[in-house]
């Protein structure tokens, strides 16, 4: 039997790593409930464990971007592994306390995983194509989808084997990504390079402020995805897991979505702009009506209006980066947004805990304050060289 080829190592390694995002990052939010009656606590106790996993992202990820500290490849396996500690010690957690400690562990191998993979992505594409990319994003949202279905089942006392179950995925991209460590080209995880112009700094900041409140409320619709449906529509705590697979379900119809709407001229800020509008009024009305299955499907219509906003805002940021510092600032963002789902998540968990009505007033706010602050940068699509000479050619 031949050896698979190093080409085919790296990319099982990176459909993995992918998998295990999406995995991870929905299983935890998932098993709130069944952890909860497992350790006697209400579910809305269990929610700080979200801002802690993105607490972890941020730092995982601000571990990646410091230059010349380790090589991507090494840096992959070892988050993948740390992926899968936290998320057994997630299963296992005797106490609240634990628990939080587990999501803190999970979140930094979160951060590792992204961020890493990230860069050896870049680095297997040599052509630039997003072909790739596109892929394993695909694979991250299956794997966000189906990772819940597997605690529907399970009673609260045996949440662990799911959670168990889940745990596999990154653990096959640890020990796949650490065979492969050595077929990847040196990559390191962030070279020096000047520090972006001022006037791209200022056109900048807008857009990440935007970006750090944008990813406060998309964190609150996802990891109270299993605990919302608990409150809008009184289900068990078993059934409430299937909460988080319609989340997923509902962010990629709307990636998608917006990806068919963007290929027929709409430009990113105006999608940006109306969705988010339509996102906040539709947030608004679910709190006026604040149970029932009404305000379940506005909810949902929230989801799919803001799933594209991350990539959106990203990429709109990157327009106005110069190229030489593109991979730098992509770290920075990344950083801010994870920021952002920690601390503000974290603050409407210790306020409002659960409670409908409060909970999308705060994501309708977080929304409203992320399109006033991101219309404050220029559009950078409208200002390129390119697009000025095309015009004067025109003229």
């Amino acid at each position: 039997m031949t050896r698979p080829g190093p080409e085919r190592l790296q990319d099982a390694t990176l459909l993995l790593a992918f998998a295990s995002l999406g995995a991870v990052g929905a299983a935890i939010p998932a098993s709130l409930p069944g952890t909860a009656a497992r350790l006697g606590v209400a579910a809305g106790d269990l929610l700080p464990g979200v801002s802690l996993l993105f607490l972890g992202l941020f730092v995982g990820v601000v571990v990646v971007a410091i230059p010349r500290r380790g090589n991507a490849a090494t840096l992959l396996w070892i988050g993948c592994g740390l992926e899968t500690v936290g998320l057994l010690a997630v299963a296992w957690a005797p106490s609240v306390a634990a628990f939080f400690a587990a999501a803190l562990l999970t979140g930094i191998g979160f951060g590792l995983t992204e961020a890493s993979a990230t860069a050896l992505t870049r680095a297997r594409s040599s052509h630039g194509t997003p072909a790739r990319l596109s892929r394993l994003n695909g694979a991250s949202a299956v794997a966000a989808a189906v990772a819940p279905l597997l605690l529907l089942p399970a009673p609260p006392a045996l949440v662990w084997a799911p959670l168990a179950a889940v745990s596999l995925v990154p653990a096959g991209a640890a020990v796949v990504g650490r065979s492969a460590r050595m077929a990847w080209p040196t990559v390191p995880t962030v070279t020096r390079a000047p520090r972006p112009p001022s006037a791209a700094a200022r056109r900048m900041w807008p857009l990440a402020a935007a970006l750090f409140l944008f990813v406060g409320a998309e964190t609150i619709l996802s990891g109270w995805s299993s605990t919302l449906p608990t409150a809008l529509l009184e289900l068990p705590a078993g059934a409430a897991v299937a909460g988080t697979t319609v989340f997923w379900v509902l962010m990629a119809g709307g990636r998608f979505a917006c990806t068919a709407i963007l290929a027929r001229g709409v430009r990113p800020r105006v999608y940006l702009g109306t969705s988010f509008a339509l996102a906040v009024v539709l947030a608004l009305l679910g709190a006026l009506i604040g149970e029932g299955v009404g305000a379940a499907l506005l909810v949902a219509a929230v989801v799919a209006c803001v799933a594209p906003g991350y990539a959106l805002l990203l990429g709109s940021a990157l327009l106005v980066a110069p190229s030489e510092t593109a991979a730098r600032t992509a770290s920075a963002l990344v950083a801010v947004g994870a920021a952002g789902g920690s601390v503000l998540s974290f603050a409407v968990a210790a306020t409002v805990g659960t409670e409908p009505t409060a909970v999308l007033l705060a994501v309708a706010a977080l929304l409203a304050a992320s399109v006033a602050v991101g219309s404050a940068g220029r559009d950078p699509e409208r200002r390129t060289p390119v697009r000025r000479a095309a015009g004067r050619r025109a003229r």
